[in-house]
């Protein structure tokens, strides 16, 4: 009896993809709260940051990661980068209709949530803030434009600057400063954290605009749990890798679960 319900354990693939390192956000939320999956999370950092790149490409790259992820029997995609969630998830959908995609999306409900009076911006990259899909969302949640959009030109390149080489960090506070300008006075509250690399630098970013950042992060790992686990259902045990794939050296190697967040880690 005991072998038989090892042999029920069900331990779940996922996958995790984003542009470079900010899908990192996501897989530390996917970690807390879904312990038991094996997780491969897949890093375009040959192809960083997807915020100037067309449509067409963030598309073609969301397709050939995909079928790495698959390669490596992924039960479920996360695509925990809203430029590519907003440029290509649709088409991931219709071209591959036997899998479950999760996307990030700008978490703009939370103007509706907060119980006491607030005044938000939602901070994107220029692609998701150009995007339709995005478009579509803001005029969906936001119909009145209660939410600003400042769409940021250098923060995910400068995140992924700062994950590589710690010692970036006097360089990287200077430039956060200078790429917040444009949101410092205007007394906002909050500020939406429209890209997956920005909730990496959470801290930085409520200490320069004084205000409180939210992050969609946790929802879509939640998401992800109610998808896969059921009543009744026995789950491996957690595991204490993951494995990681980047495409500037292909290949893919285990990482610890405990040391993958570098200077991020807190």
């Amino acid at each position: 009896m005991e072998n038989d319900k090892k042999m029920d354990l069900t331990h779940h693939r996922i996958g995790v993809f984003d542009s470079g390192i900010g899908g990192l956000s996501v897989l530390k939320e996917l970690l807390n709260v879904f312990p038991e999956a094996q997780f491969y999370y897949y890093s375009d950092d040959a192809h960083a940051p997807y915020g100037p790149k067309s449509d067409e490409f963030i598309t073609e790259r969301s397709f050939k990661i995909t079928k790495e992820l698959l390669d490596q029997g992924a039960e479920m995609i996360v695509v925990a980068c809203n430029t590519a969630t907003a440029a290509s998830i649709d088409a991931l959908r219709v071209n591959f209709p036997f899998m479950t995609f999760v996307g990030v999306e700008p978490y703009l409900n939370a103007y509706y949530k907060e119980t006491t009076p607030s005044k938000m911006a939602v901070l994107t990259t220029e692609s998701t803030g150009k995007s339709e899909r995005f478009k579509r969302l803001k005029e969906r949640l936001d119909p009145n434009g209660f939410i600003d959009n400042f769409s940021l030109k250098n923060l995910a390149r400068m995140v992924e600057e700062f994950y590589y080489d710690p010692g970036f960090e006097s360089a990287f506070d200077r430039q956060l400063v200078e790429e917040l300008l444009p949101l410092q006075g205007k007394n906002y509250t909050h500020a939406i954290l429209g890209c997956t690399h920005y909730p990496l630098v959470k801290d930085k970013i409520e200490k320069i605009l004084k205000l409180k950042a939210l992050s969609p992060c946790p929802y879509v790992a939640q998401r992800v749990r109610e998808l896969y686990v059921k009543p009744g259902k026995n789950l491996s045990a957690a595991s204490t890798e993951f494995y990681f794939y980047s495409s500037s050296k292909p290949g893919w190697t285990k990482k610890d679960r405990e040391n993958y967040l570098g200077p991020f880690k807190k």
